[in-house]
């Protein structure tokens, strides 16, 4: 009898050990691919769990990357100001000259500007990128391209609870954590009678071309 409960507590304590393993593992990679989490709060603003590398501002506008358009005289239309949230459709894209996006989490880089940042030059149809963007990226989108175009920027999200173990019988348990969680990606480009060229802005710092 006392060897069989050793036996089950040492097999226990092993599923028990691989389990914090899986944890830990799925955090740190949930986490670098920019998944938000988040816990529900009374307040208007739910309390963030994954603060990593993540700019306060991040907290006001719950957006990973936000954009502004600046136009041809200077001005600049920022998606979020001070007392107004702008749309896609707020742009005037007759005067429109650049879109920047810049991230609100930080990138781990000996540059002073702790930010990612890309730019979209209308005119050209050329990118550019700051702290952020592979080689393969940049030599492809890098060459002008003087056609008429039309502006893409939108984003996609998806919010969701997490979701409890299923058992045997179908059941599913309620999640232990509570938590709420997001993932966004941003996309920016522009498309012409004879090309399209969408770039896919990631919530961890990575940039890649829509195919």
């Amino acid at each position: 009898m006392n060897k069989n409960i050793n036996q089950k507590i040492d097999s226990l304590l092993q599923t028990r050990r691989r389990a914090l393993y899986d944890l830990e593992n799925s955090i740190d990679e949930l986490y670098k691919m920019g998944l938000r989490f988040f816990t529900p709060s009374e307040g208007d603003t739910p309390e963030i769990v994954s603060y990593q590398n993540l700019d306060p501002r991040f907290e006001q506008t719950l957006e990973d990357w936000e954009w502004e358009a600046v136009y041809d005289d200077g001005s600049v239309l920022y998606q979020y100001s001070e007392h107004k949230i702008s749309h896609f459709g707020n742009i005037d894209q007759a005067r429109l000259e650049k879109i920047i996006y810049t991230s609100n989490f930080l990138i781990d880089t000996t540059n002073e500007e702790k930010h990612a940042k890309v730019e979209l030059n209308v005119k050209k149809g050329t990118f550019e990128f700051l702290n952020c963007g592979p080689m393969d990226v940049r030599g492809a989108t890098d060459k002008e391209n003087a056609e008429e175009k039309k502006i893409i920027l939108f984003k996609r999200k998806r919010k969701d609870f997490t979701v409890g173990m299923t058992q045997k019988d179908g059941r599913v348990e309620a999640d232990p954590t509570g938590e709420e969680f997001i993932y966004q990606r941003y996309y920016l480009g522009y498309e012409t009678p004879n090309k399209k060229l969408v770039l896919c802005l990631y919530p961890d710092g990575n940039v890649g071309i829509d195919e």
